[in-house]
């Protein structure tokens, strides 16, 4: 994502599927300096009837002498009563004490007081790889607290992704688990190259303190999730790890027979494919609406992919079998760094029909487009889709795409940073709802 050349936007037709059309309609876009990732969470805080979303947005850029950094983390309130607006839209900045902050995410409710998110930050980039997790207080609007470093800094400089919360030791506190990784160019000054899962621990519900890190193994780098997963022996907690530099996606489990990851010694592990390339991301979902959770990885580089595996009865043993949904994205543009595709998510067009094979929507990252895959019928076994194109930025980045019925109409609706636009771009599921058609 390192491109800044000037693009314009391009929105291009999506055709029907054969068995059940939607649209995907242009709602409008509001302006932010070098959009990267979006997320949406639902803010469980006192209020009326209606759920309230807010939207996270991170921005970043690399190193310059010409101005200020912009790498920032920025929050919209309440997104749903910004629908009929969104130009106005003018993010509130939580915190500019970041470096190249990733995937940022909402703290779940009764971990802590406060209402926090959670910044995982760092890269591959010069001055930027020295990252680290960060918890900021964003209790009050216009007034955020912190943020404050959870992570230990004294091992030398790592990145990290994504944050994911589980009690890890059983003593009734959440834990942070994240993969971390750092790639050094002069190992010799700032460490040796290294991939790891940890966790770290909760020291009792004090967030402003560094918490003691514990290392699980090493390979997973940066994108993983968690699951708890039906097994022979009953449900049984699991970690699947998009491991980019050791090229696999892997599946680790705990052998302890509560449960816990307390000792790296009882950490088991399998690799599910190594002939991928590099694993961009991994995510949890129903694809073919067969009743059982299915993995969804994407694959980044000159030649990447969009994958599916089907998840055995039991993960530890059994064979996923693999489906290529499409393959062949490429960076627009040629570069140091540059891949494609980025991450995919699955959603519903109508959020509570929920009994149909979801839509899943593809950030093209450095091939500078945003994807539909709308699945061909509804046969469970039958794994084609009909790929189609909403947003084209010529030679930019598109950023990691979120979704949610924000205004509560029933419709999913869809947030696309723009990274070299200066924009995020929204949209609606929901027919007739103003703007324009570009799906459908």
């Amino acid at each position: 994502m390192a491109s800044m050349v000037p693009v314009f936007l391009v929105f291009l037709p999506i055709i029907h599927s054969s068995f059940g059309a939607v649209s995907l309609n242009l709602k409008g876009s509001f302006v932010v300096k070098s959009p990267a990732f979006s997320t949406l969470y639902k803010d469980t805080s006192p209020q009326g009837s209606k759920p309230k979303y807010n939207l996270i947005v991170s921005t970043f850029a690399g190193p310059t002498i010409f101005g200020p950094s912009v790498d920032s983390v920025q929050l919209v309130r309440d997104m749903g009563m910004r629908m009929n607006d969104i130009s106005s839209i003018t993010p509130e900045v939580i915190t500019k004490s970041v470096i190249w902050p990733n995937e940022i995410s909402v703290v779940p409710d009764g971990i802590f007081q406060e209402h926090l998110l959670a910044i995982p930050d760092g890269f591959l980039v010069p001055t930027k790889t020295n990252g680290a997790i960060k918890l900021v207080d964003v209790s009050t609007p216009g007034h955020s607290v912190g943020p404050f470093i959870v992570s230990e800094q004294s091992n030398g400089e790592w990145f990290y992704h994504r944050v994911e919360w589980k009690d890890m030791d059983g003593d009734g506190d959440q834990d942070i688990v994240t993969c971390r990784a750092r790639e050094p160019i002069i190992p010799i000054i700032f460490g040796r190259k290294d991939e790891e899962l940890v966790w770290l621990e909760n020291p009792s519900g004090n967030y402003k303190t560094t918490w003691k890190t514990h290392v699980l193994a090493h390979g997973p780098d940066v994108y993983f999730r968690l699951a708890q997963l039906a097994t022979g022996d009953g449900a049984k907690p699991c970690i699947f790890t998009a491991q980019f530099f050791t090229e696999s996606i892997s599946v680790y489990w705990s052998t302890n027979k509560n449960g816990l990851f307390t000792n790296a010694t009882e950490l088991q592990s399998r690799v599910i494919d190594n002939s991928i390339g590099r694993v961009f991301d991994v995510e949890l979902a129903d694809l073919n609406n067969d009743g059982r959770v299915d993995l969804l990885v994407t694959t980044n580089g000159n030649n990447g992919s969009l994958l599916a595996y089907e998840i055995p009865d039991d993960f530890r043993t059994g064979r996923f079998i693999k489906h290529v949904i499409a393959v062949g994205f490429t960076p627009r543009k040629p570069g140091t760094g540059k891949g494609a595709p980025g991450s995919a998510i699955a959603v519903h067009a109508q959020t509570n029909d929920t009994n149909s094979k979801p839509i899943i929507l593809l950030s093209g990252d450095d091939d500078g487009r945003a994807y539909a895959f709308e699945a061909s019928n509804v046969s469970p076994t039958d794994w084609n889709y009909r790929k189609s194109t909403f947003v084209d930025a010529g030679d930019g980045t598109v950023g990691e795409l979120s979704a949610g019925d924000v205004d509560g109409d029933g419709y999913s609706d869809v947030f696309a940073p723009s990274f070299n636009e200066n924009k995020v771009y929204v949209y609606s599921f929901k027919t007739g709802s103003g703007g324009s058609t570009i799906m459908g």
